[in-house]
């Protein structure tokens, strides 16, 4: 949703080119992996049991001391990039996630954040599908992205002491050119907070209007006689942010969608609710010492699966 055309942007893009709840465990060392499961018609896989899953901790088998399908309540931020031209794509988004909100119970609640260069809570924690559609109206479009700023403020702060499930939906195009806050400093935070992230991703749908820029072709052209490359640096700058997005999602848990159409929004915030609903917790006890601060984690299925997500790393107690 950020604007990539004015020349303020031009040198960021040189830059990166160049360079009943689940009783659980006592002990707060127990570490929580949520997995998710999907078949190759993305469709949540139920029925596993314990014995179908193995997970490593730094790579050295950890015993899985507990095992659950988890049920808990879920609170759901919704956190959206209201930075750029979003003018044609205000009611797309509005009804997205309307019909996100329509996939959960009453036990769970959803609360709205729209960000640009300024923070703006559009609606507080509720169940009410009528506040969530009351609140969508007063989504405005910005100017300039506060990215990392909006989702560190979200996760330190908006979710810092809601007990249970966290997660924050991510909409946005993914291009920064206002936030204090770094990549790792967000990276951190949730990890350390085990708040999942998803993220829906514009960058397929804005590369197009990119490449089509006259600023933006000549800059290419330059950029190739500079750096005597084939290839072009809109695609390499792209793939950058597509790169540091998903490891940013994976690493807590979540994963990013890129619908390549604007109607295919809603489709990727209901594949992330069906998802939600149907995810494993494994619960395992790390080791007493490590000389690292943050510890990779890969879990493994032995039923025929097409695709299992969980979270990558997690922080040392």
């Amino acid at each position: 949703m950020s604007s990539f055309f004015p020349v303020c942007l031009i040198g960021p893009i040189l830059f990166s080119l160049l360079q009943s709840q689940p009783a659980y465990k006592v002990d707060a060392r127990y570490i929580k992996v949520p997995v998710t499961v999907l078949d190759d018609r993305n469709r949540s896989i139920l029925g596993l049991t314990r014995d179908d899953f193995q997970l490593f901790d730094e790579e050295e088998v950890r015993p899985i001391e507990n095992f659950v399908l988890d049920e808990m309540p879920i609170h759901v931020v919704f956190l959206l990039d209201s930075s750029g031209s979003l003018k044609d794509e205000i009611q797309e988004i509005r009804n997205a996630t309307l019909r996100f909100a329509q996939s959960f119970g009453e036990e769970d609640r959803i609360a709205v954040i729209s960000f640009s260069d300024e923070f703006k809570l559009l609606q507080d924690w509720t169940n009410s599908y009528k506040q969530l559609r009351k609140s969508m109206k007063k989504l405005k479009k910005g100017y300039r992205t506060a990215l990392y700023d909006a989702l560190l403020s979200t996760a330190s702060e908006k979710l810092r002491n809601i007990a249970g499930k966290r997660v924050i939906i991510l909409l946005t195009d993914g291009l920064d050119n206002e936030s204090a806050a770094s990549y790792a400093t967000v990276m951190n935070e949730l990890i350390a907070s085990n708040i999942v992230l998803y993220i829906v991703s514009r960058t397929r749908l804005v590369q197009p209007q990119v490449e089509e820029s006259k600023r933006v072709e000549f800059l290419n052209r330059v950029m190739k006689d500079v750096l005597g490359e084939d290839e072009d640096f809109v695609e390499i700058y792209f793939r950058l942010k597509e790169t540091s997005m998903n490891h940013l999602a994976e690493s807590s848990g979540g994963r990013v969608f890129y619908p390549e159409q604007l109607r295919a929004l809603g489709q990727s915030y209901v594949q992330i609710a069906r998802e939600l609903k149907s995810q494993y917790i494994l619960t395992f006890l790390p080791a007493e010492e490590s000389e690292k601060r943050f510890r990779a984690i890969r879990v493994t299925c032995s039923h025929p699966v097409d695709k299992i997500f969980h979270r990558k790393l997690y922080r040392m107690p």
